[in-house]
């Protein structure tokens, strides 16, 4: 990524309606896509987003169109961003070079579940999966019952520890 070039592909303003007494035909916001190319292997990314203009007449706003956009791509972190998207690609996985497949068609694929079960079956798998839950819910609640007898047992000592302390 020696090379990366940085375009403006997307550059659509919006201003604010005639009705407004004040501010008609003022930029109210502007879409700036950019795509960034990797010159050596082509890679390329893109980004936009939706910018919010201070009150600027249009014509004030397009004249400084490219301090505006090295502004926001320069300080939102979109060099960055961009250029992290680009490496990711580069070292993204690859299709495997063209070679003969497998012969899935003369392969047994799915051997011993080409019936569907019987009813019978269906319903033993599904006693044996509510018995599951309920021993799991069973171990769950032990522990909740041995606090309980520990805080009764607690309870009694105390009055006694006050009568012995009087």
């Amino acid at each position: 990524m020696a090379n990366i070039r940085y375009d403006v592909t997307r550059w659509d303003v919006s201003v604010i309606h005639d009705s407004h007494p004040t501010q008609s035909g003022c930029v109210d916001s502007v879409i700036l896509g950019i795509t960034s190319t990797d010159q050596e292997s082509g890679k390329s990314a893109y980004k936009d987003e939706r910018i919010s203009v201070p009150f600027q007449s249009l014509e004030e706003f397009e004249a400084g169109a490219e301090a505006f956009v090295e502004g926001v791509i320069g300080s939102g972190g979109w060099y960055l961003e961009l250029q992290t998207r680009i490496a990711a690609q580069l070292s993204a996985p690859e299709p495997a070079p063209s070679r003969e497949m497998p012969d899935f068609a003369s392969m047994n694929i799915g051997d011993g579940y080409s019936e569907l079960p019987s009813e019978e079956e269906a319903e033993e798998v599904e006693e044996a999966e509510e018995e599951t839950v309920e021993e799991e819910s069973s171990e769950e609640e032990t522990p909740a019952e041995e606090e309980t007898v520990e805080e009764e047992s607690s309870e009694e000592e105390t009055p006694a520890e006050e009568e012995g302390g009087g």
